[in-house]
Formats: C-alpha cells, sequence, structure tokens
C-alpha cells in the first residue's frame, strides 16, 4: 500500500463518521452501530470485500472488559431499584452542610454508578435523576440540575476502580502485543479526576445551591442494612486493588455478582432482580458499543494497512529530524489529545473514538515502550470529550432524561472549563512523564 491509498482509506472513515455524526446529531445509540458499516466500506474501498471477521474479531479484545462493565451495572441498578440509593440520598439531602461540602456529597452520589461501571449513562439514568429531580423540585433552575448530574457523571467515569475510555487507548496495544488487562489505574484515576472534583465543588457550590435547602422531612426508605452489599463490593475493590499480594484474585464481575446476590436479601424495598439487571445493562449498552466500534476501527485499519503503513511514515520522518524519538512521540500523543477533544467537542463521540483508535497503534509505535501512562492520558482525554461535546454527548443525554429541553451542551460546558484543563492537563502529565507516572501504577 502507498501512502496516498493509506491516507485515503483513513479519510474516508473519518469522513464518512463525521458526516453521519452531524447528520444524527452526535446521537450515540445511532452513530456508534453505523461505525461497523463504516469499516465494512472502508474493506470494500481496499479490495478486500466485506471483512466480517476482522470487524468482529476486534471487539472480542474487549469482552472481559464489558462483562465487568455489564456486572457492574447489574449491581448498581439493583441499589437503586431496590431503595439503598433512595436510603444512601436521602442521608445527604437531609442534613444541613455548607453549599461547597453538600454540592460534593452530590457530585459524587451522582458519579457512584460511573465509577463502579466506567461508563456515564449508568449514572445518568439512576442517581443522577435522583439528584436532577430533587434540585429542580427545590426551585433550582433546570440548567444547574443538568449540570450536577453531566459533571458528576463525566467525573464519575474518570474516578476509579473502572474507566471505560481509558480501558480503550491502554488494552489496544499492550506491552509486546499482549492485550493486558485493566489492573493497575486505580491511583491514576484518582488522581486525575480528584482535582477536577475539588475545584468543580469550591467554585460552584454557592452558584449552584444557593436556593437549595436541606429536606429533613424527606420520606424515609428502608435501614442501614442495606449498605452491607455496597459496603462489601467497596472492600473486595479494595483488596483487588491495593491487597492483591495476599487476597485471591476474584475479578470485577464475580465482586459485582457477589455484591448482586447480596442485594437481592438485604434492601431497603422489594425489588425484581432480573428487570433491574436488564435495566441496568440496556443504560451501559451505548457506550459498549462505542468500545466494540473502537475496536472494529483499530483491527479494520490495521487489517488494510493504514495505520501500519502511517506509522512508518512518522518513524522515517523521526529518524529525519532533529529531535530524538522520546520527544517527537511527546509531540504527536499531546498532538493526537488535542485532535480527539476537538473532535468529540465539535462532532461527538464517535468521531473521537476512531481518532483515538487510529491514533492509538502510531503513538504505541512513536513512544517506544513505557506507553501505558501515555496511552492512559488519551482515554482521559477521550473521556472529557465525551463531556464537552456541544450536540449529543453527556449533557444532551442529561437534559433529555431529565426533561429539560432547552439547556445546550455549550452552555454547561463554558460555565466549566477549569475542571476540564484540570483533567487535561494531568492527562498532558502523564504523557510528557510517563515514565515516572508508572509509579502511580499499583
Amino acid at each position: 500500500m502507498n501512502l496516498t491509498e493509506a491516507y485515503l482509506l483513513l479519510f474516508v472513515l473519518l469522513a464518512v463518521v463525521a458526516v453521519l455524526s452531524v447528520f444524527f446529531k452526535n446521537r450515540i445509540a445511532l452513530v456508534a452501530p453505523l461505525v461497523f458499516v463504516v469499516c465494512a466500506i472502508v474493506t470494500l474501498l481496499a479490495g478486500m470485500g466485506v471483512r466480517v471477521r476482522e470487524i468482529v474479531e476486534g471487539p472480542f479484545a474487549y469482552l472481559d472488559n464489558a462483562m465487568q462493565i455489564l456486572a457492574g451495572a447489574a449491581f448498581v441498578f439493583l441499589l437503586y431499584h431496590n431503595g439503598t440509593l433512595e436510603y444512601i440520598f436521602q442521608k445527604i439531602v437531609g442534613r444541613k452542610r455548607g453549599n461547597v461540602l453538600q454540592l460534593l456529597f452530590l457530585t459524587l452520589f451522582v458519579a457512584l454508578p460511573a465509577m463502579l461501571t466506567g461508563v456515564a449513562l449508568t449514572s445518568v439514568l439512576s442517581t443522577g435523576l435522583m439528584v436532577g429531580k430533587y434540585l429542580m423540585d427545590k426551585g433550582a433552575d433546570k440548567a444547574k440540575a443538568v449540570e450536577v448530574v453531566a459533571v458528576g457523571s463525566a467525573l464519575g467515569v474518570l474516578l476509579p476502580p473502572l474507566c471505560m475510555p481509558t480501558m480503550l487507548t491502554v488494552i489496544a496495544h499492550g506491552p509486546n502485543g499482549y492485550l493486558g488487562s485493566f489492573e493497575g489505574y486505580f491511583v491514576p484515576c484518582l488522581v486525575i479526576a480528584l482535582p477536577a472534583l475539588v475545584v468543580y465543588c469550591a467554585i460552584s457550590g454557592r452558584r449552584i445551591l444557593e436556593d437549595v435547602q436541606a429536606d429533613p422531612d424527606r420520606e424515609k426508605a428502608g435501614g442501614p442494612v442495606c449498605l452491607v452489599p455496597l459496603i462489601v463490593v467497596a472492600l473486595l475493590l479494595i483488596s483487588h486493588n491495593f491487597l492483591y499480594f495476599i487476597m485471591p484474585f476474584l475479578g470485577y464481575p464475580l465482586i459485582y455478582t457477589i455484591g448482586f446476590i447480596l442485594a437481592v436479601f438485604l434492601k431497603a424495598k422489594s425489588a425484581n432482580p432480573l428487570t433491574a439487571a436488564a435495566e441496568g445493562m440496556r443504560s451501559a449498552a451505548p457506550e459498549l458499543v462505542l468500545m466494540y466500534a473502537f475496536a472494529s476501527v483499530t483491527e479494520v485499519l490495521t487489517l488494510v494497512g493504514s495505520v501500519g503503513t502511517i506509522s512508518a511514515q512518522f518513524a522515517l520522518a523521526t529518524a529525519a529530524s532533529t529531535l530524538n524519538s522520546a520527544t517527537t512521540g511527546t509531540f504527536l500523543a499531546v498532538g493526537l489529545c488535542v485532535l480527539v477533544l476537538i473532535a468529540g467537542t465539535f462532532f461527538g463521540p464517535a468521531l473521537a473514538v476512531c481518532i483515538a483508535a487510529a491514533g492509538d497503534f502510531l503513538l504505541v509505535e512513536a513512544l517506544y515502550g513505557n506507553t501505558e501512562m501515555a496511552m492512559f492520558g488519551l482515554g482521559a482525554v477521550l473521556a472529557i470529550s465525551m463531556f464537552t461535546s456541544l450536540r449529543g454527548g453527556i449533557v444532551d443525554l442529561t437534559s433529555q432524561a431529565l426533561g429539560a429541553d432547552g439547556v445546550s451542551g455549550k452552555s454547561v460546558v463554558v460555565k466549566n472549563v477549569i475542571p476540564v484543563i484540570l483533567v487535561c492537563v494531568v492527562a498532558v502529565v502523564y504523557i510528557v512523564a510517563r515514565v515516572a507516572a508508572k509509579a502511580l501504577m499499583i
């Protein structure tokens, strides 16, 4: 394959996804499945026919991660249906606190499902509905309610233990070609999300909650026994990430299954576990499709030779450059992050995912080892681009869920530029200091 053909196939893939994103107004549930069709078009243009094998084969790299996400979603939505999350929520809103501290509690409460699953929609459609409706009932402007839910869901994705966008970039090209698991990233997730969370609450607490009062008379639901499944899961997750040398390796699906079984019996109110599990899995489905689309794009662009040919060109350019390979790789990584953020903001998550998939291979080759934290940084920028998306991103999905028509992505993103910048700065630090930053991986 010559260089022109390599760039042409890459351009066709990205251009078609961009057009589809604009046509369908960046709606993930509609655009993401069409990425697979675009992959088939690319293989056809390359003269290879419709290569179903490669289109399907790529997503199998993320089968374990899909199981983690789905198991987490089932567990979270059972807590939502059996009254556990309502019990926690009434404890939060029933006590008077300062605006900053109260917003911190509310944001973390919204973030909880996304933390356990790594996908934002599980928060938007559970704790997000609870907090958003509560704020609007208390007289808060609907734009403020949407903002709290959207920010909480976005930061929940970045908070440990799971983060789907960083899973994509980290696992796609593991060390020596081995598709590794998403282990050791608990502290990196915490470091990249916690400053943004604290700053957001500090600068927005009074603005968001100035007219919202505590609700001590809220109807009580259940007792503390319903917290046992969540506490057990939390302890097992901490053990899994920090006490792995003395604890057996259970894995996230088994940990969440243990919590799910406990939540069937230890509950605040009756709930159908099968209905709850099905609803949770449906909530995670659109972002799971994005994950599989990423894998298919990676596989197809490798098959047709685009990423290999372009990577070889970059290697030759690096050899001829006065800059050393590490510096060139760093510039490439930062430039790719900027491109992903711009694409995600103006064209939506699907195009950002495709660009990240195309650039992931180039980045691994350009960095010559020690790529884990650089890949994590790229994934973090991909995650935040789902929040900054002006149409079809987390803000729009939250507005639809809350029935808050008229709240635009731009109005929410503009008010939260500082937390977005903080996440991006830490991501760049991870890329630039990728060798030293590996010390955070436990």
